[in-house]
């Protein structure tokens, strides 16, 4: 019956979602105006819980085509389309613009619900040609009823420029300005961005950004926003000189440079050029995924040189030209590099040539509208003179791969051979009693010992995260791994023969032995407490990640590794857990490897591609050794700090994490827990060093290959199980996919058998009920296993159904704030003598509450710590405050008799 439901789990899976288009769009209603607008303002505009998207201004030919001499006509309507409801339509607002004005810049400000109009320019009456304006505009909606607010104008008057909002400051700019206050005299184009912070109520001027030096001024360029990063590409400047250029035609030069504008360290950075020139494409560069930014159309030097071989007589106008490109560029911000990203939705039908409004078009000189995650291209020109009303609005979504019967088979043979597994042991003598079920009976190899904590460790999360740092930052994650070589010869020196020859279960009885059974119960709860959530957490993250990438289903995927889980656990105790967590290592390392050996074969240069990326890239160890630099705030670089921080990050589960020490006792003899570990050294410095070696290697890769990134790639840590299962063969993906269900089998076995453990040795059997047989705790054991793993599943399901994760991070980290107390508490039972019970007690509660108290103060802002080192402030808080507590609250001989390090029998 649960091999039949296991394989119906199975055949769920296969059936899940059908791989789907990158890209999804569809047309909301037209315009009021049917010639169509260029040059509009646009952006979206709250009204309570109600959004309306706004079109104002804009111009166009209404009578005659350019070629045939029309006269274009600026246009100062204002019309509003109330979003989310199918059957609404645009309403004209009694009110316009103030002036008739078309080619300004539009910014959204989502957190506040309003829009800014920025300059632009109109029709001088007087002397009949354009000029360039610096009015600014704020657009808002209250009741029903449209609001404007006139803010300082900008310094200069601009058109033709770009406009973002990044951390709460408008950043718009570049574009053309009147060359003087002569309207003849024409326009010019500048290099100045301006800056207003809007989160400044007094606020009253606006700052300046001079573009770097080897940039050009540019007007019709595109900007976009990713972080606090404002970056520019392409757009158009007058010709320098005579002559023919490349990239120059009707007496401008187009440009394909693009620039990154740090907005906290105010620096520029120049990034890889784009592949051809473009200018008048929307003017924002839509964010996707989690490191794209998409350029959507625009127009290419070489395009228009077809388009007048085409109709010479027209200057490549004319009603017959086909339209605009549709082909959007994808620039990625981790590799800096660029690449065709399919093509905007176009239908061009035979007759557009005398009905263009019938089709639908890539369109220019148009503003790009982000609200939500959706994106609305409103109007805007589709052929030289000619416009449309369409308003295009679209979503980005990930391109998901089939994962496909014979992956799936491979994945069911390893599952089901980890479900073997613990049938084994369980027809074995060794799951018939506790000390068997949660000691194994002492007689785990210390090799498997050794594989069982590395593969404890290390997550399915971290199996993804590490390659996925790697991949987007660097090596200086590394550095984190180096303390295993101070925390090893730490527990094998301090603490294991204590866990060892105090013959114990649990870590947690020590403390009893300590100072109390309250220290003991509350660690021990604390500890239970936190892989409850942990059990959640690991379950839900790898899933979100497969399920990104493939068509597995996330919830298919939670419920079969917790069941899994469950049932290998339940059956075997810790003797299945710490075998299967040792084939499971095997596999995580193996896999790696052979991932990074498919990348070293198809990266020219090979390893030394990889080698050279990290010194000359800076995709290496990049962090300060300079004791000068010792800042411990979350931009840290220092290699002192991040090594500090992942010591005592590590430390508590090295001491008094259950689901480590438990493995300590697993061994015949204390040398071979001790060789378990030794072991344990080599592990993770060679192990992390392949994942973080395979995310260099993913990096230079796709760096190579641009065009085969999804751009819609929802996180770095999908990098890896997205690089499987585009270029694996199939069951070769299979089996590493595998892979990553094993590192979460790995770490929620261990969490299930390590907090029943717990349960029934410090709870259960310490104050429930002390007079039960062991046949009553290994049943209480293992229905703990169970109840433990289903509400994990649960909550995992749950996670994923409202997407509260931030919510239940948040909880997650406030129980971890015990473990870095908890290993203070360890440290000061081991290392000091004259610290009582009660001292232990009272000093658990500082370090809680010291750790507690930096998290909050971080959050508010008033501090500026690196999470990482709250471990560092639990342990130091909790043991210096045990000491000075012990001075007033000594221990009892009982208390320390062989429990220190400086009263132990040797």
């Amino acid at each position: 019956m649960r091999f039949g439901l296991f394989f119906a789990v199975i055949l769920l899976m296969i059936s899940a979602n059908a791989s789907e288009s990158p890209f999804s769009w569809g047309r909301l209603p037209d315009l009021p105006d049917r010639e169509g607008l260029a040059g509009v303002f646009a952006g979206v505009i709250q009204d309570g819980d109600d959004a309306h998207l706004i079109v104002a201004g804009g111009a166009n030919f209404p009578a005659e085509r350019p070629w045939a001499g029309g006269k274009k006509v600026y246009h100062n309507s204002i019309y509003t389309l109330k979003l989310g409801v199918d059957d609404a339509q645009w309403v004209k607002q009694e009110s316009g613009l103030e002036d008739s004005v078309a080619y300004g810049m539009s910014v959204t400000n989502e957190s506040r619900g309003v829009v800014y109009f920025i300059g632009g320019k109109t029709m001088d009456a007087a002397s009949g040609k354009e000029i360039a304006l610096a009015a600014v505009w704020e657009f808002s909606m209250a009741n029903g009823k449209l609001l404007t607010k006139k803010l300082p104008p900008l310094p200069v008057a601009c058109s033709e420029g770009v406009g973002e909002l990044v951390d709460g400051k408008i950043i718009v700019g570049t574009g053309v300005t009147n060359r003087s206050a002569d309207p003849a005299e024409g326009m010019v184009v500048q290099r100045k961005l301006f800056t207003f912070d809007t989160t400044d109520v007094t606020a009253g001027s606006w700052g300046g950004i001079e573009l770097p030096e080897a940039a050009r001024g540019r007007m019709y360029a595109v900007a976009g926003v990713r972080g606090s990063q404002f970056y520019l590409f392409g757009g158009r400047d007058f010709a320098a000189s005579d002559g023919d250029m490349p990239d120059r035609i009707f007496g401008l030069d187009f440009l394909k440079d693009a620039w990154v504008f740090n907005v906290p360290s105010a620096s520029w950075k120049q990034l890889a050029d784009m592949p051809e020139a473009r200018s008048a494409a929307p003017a924002t560069a839509v964010p996707v995924g989690v490191s794209h930014l998409l350029m959507m159309g625009g127009v290419p030097v070489e395009f228009l040189r077809e388009q007048i071989e085409a109709r010479p007589d027209k200057n490549g106008q004319g009603m017959d030209h086909p339209g605009f490109p549709s082909s959007m560029l994808a620039y990625d911000t981790i590799t800096n590099s660029w690449a065709k990203a399919g093509d905007l939705p176009t239908e061009v039908k035979p007759d557009h040539a005398t009905n263009a409004t019938g089709s639908t078009w890539a369109t220019v000189t148009t503003p790009l509208v982000i609200y939500k995650g959706a994106i609305y291209i409103p109007t805007g020109e589709i052929k030289p003179g000619v416009r449309s009303p369409q308003v295009l609005a679209g979503k980005v979504h990930g391109r998901k791969a089939s994962f496909g019967v014979i992956n799936w088979i491979v994945v069911a043979v390893y599952l089901l051979g980890m479900v073997g597994i613990g049938y084994w042991f369980m027809m074995r003598e060794g799951a018939s009693s506790t000390d068997d079920y949660f000691r194994g009976g002492q007689r785990i190899p210390f090799w498997v010992a050794g594989l069982s904590i590395f593969a404890t460790m290390l997550s399915a999360i971290t199996f993804m995260a590490i390659p996925g740092a790697a991949y987007a930052t660097n090596w200086n994650g590394y550095i984190g791994q180096w303390p295993i070589l101070v925390i090893i010869p730490l527990v094998v020196l301090f603490y294991l023969p204590f866990y060892r020859r105090l013959n114990i279960t649990t870590a947690y009885e020590y403390l009893e032995k300590r100072f109390n059974v309250a220290c003991r119960v509350i660690a021990s709860v604390a500890f239970m407490l936190f892989h409850v959530g942990r059990v959640a957490i690991v379950l839900y993250l790898p899933a979100l990640a497969l399920s990104s990438v493939t068509n597995i289903n996330i919830f298919v995927a939670i419920g079969v590794i917790g069941v899994l889980c469950i049932i290998y656990t339940v059956m075997g105790g810790i003797e299945a857990v710490v075998w299967t967590d040792a084939i499971q290592a095997l596999v995580l390392i193996g896999g790696a490897l052979l991932c990074f050996g498919l990348v070293i074969a198809h990266v020219d240069g090979g390893f030394g591609a990889i080698t050279s990326a990290m010194s000359e890239q800076s995709k290496g160890i990049t962090a300060s050794w300079d004791f000068s630099d010792l800042s411990i705030g979350k931009a840290s670089t220092s290699g002192f700090v991040i090594f500090i921080a992942f010591l005592f990050a590590n430390l508590p589960s090295y001491t008094a994490g259950q689901d480590v020490v438990q493995r300590y006792v697993t061994t015949p003899t204390e040398k071979e827990a001790a060789k378990s570990l030794w072991m344990n050294i080599f592990m993770v410095l060679v192990g992390s060093a392949i994942f973080f070696a395979l995310g260099t290697a993913l990096y230079v890769f796709y760096q190579n290959k641009p065009e085969l990134l999804d751009p819609a790639l929802p996180a770095k840590d999908s990098i890896l199980p997205f690089f499987i299962m585009q270029n694996l063969p199939v069951g070769v993906a299979g089996l590493i996919i595998a892979g990553v269900f094993a590192a979460s089998q790995s770490t929620i076995s261990s969490s299930l058998n390590s907090v029943a453990t717990a349960f029934v040795t410090d709870v259960y059997g310490r104050l429930l009920k002390p007079e039960s047989s062991d046949h009553q705790q290994l049943n209480v054991a293992r229905t703990v296993v169970i109840i433990l793993g289903v509400i994990g599943m649960l909550v995992s399901a749950y996670i994923a159904f409202t997407k509260v994760d931030s919510a239940f991070m948040l909880f997650n980290t406030f129980i971890g704030f015990a473990l870095g107390p908890l290993g203070g508490l360890f440290a000061l039972g081991v290392f000091t003598k004259h610290a009582g019970g009660k001292a232990g007690l009272g000093a658990l509660l500082i370090g809680v509450v010291s750790v507690v108290s930096i998290h909050l103060l971080n959050q508010s802002g008033a501090i500026d710590v690196m999470p990482l080192l709250y471990g560092f402030f639990g342990f130091t808080s909790t043991l210096v405050a045990g000491i000075i507590l012990g001075f007033v609250l000594p221990s009892r001989p009982e208390e320390v008799n062989g429990l220190t390090i400086y009263t132990q029998a040797k």
